[in-house]
């Protein structure tokens, strides 16, 4: 699947290895890379389904969420419109790319 950014900012800072670090710290900054890599290697949205590391999250805007760890999450959209279901859902195995907009930190409870 291919990766977009919304800017170049976020683009280095998601794919340089000391600009990540520092950027998301040394826990979230591995589990980013991780997750870039395993969105990269595979060939549709719905195959991410089948990671339970990934915990996989959209909502009927069409907004999508990877998990980073407890504390953080990747946040990114389809990069082209495919087509909705009959029932507005996103049709999962149709988006082949994807544009992030940004990682996220869930405030501690």
């Amino acid at each position: 699947m291919e990766i977009f950014f919304v800017d170049s900012e976020l683009a280095r800072s998601c794919n340089d290895d000391a600009i990540r670090a520092h950027c998301f710290g040394t826990v979230v900054a591995p589990v980013l890379r991780r997750r870039l890599a395993e969105i990269a290697s595979a060939a549709h949205l719905a195959e991410l389904r089948c990671l339970p590391q990934v915990r996989l999250h959209g909502d009927p805007d069409g907004r999508l969420m990877v998990a980073l760890g407890p504390t953080a999450h990747l946040h990114m959209r389809p990069r082209d419109d495919p087509p909705p279901m009959a029932d507005g859902r996103l049709v999962e195995w149709a988006v082949r790319s994807l544009l992030v907009t940004g990682v996220q930190f869930t405030p501690a409870a």
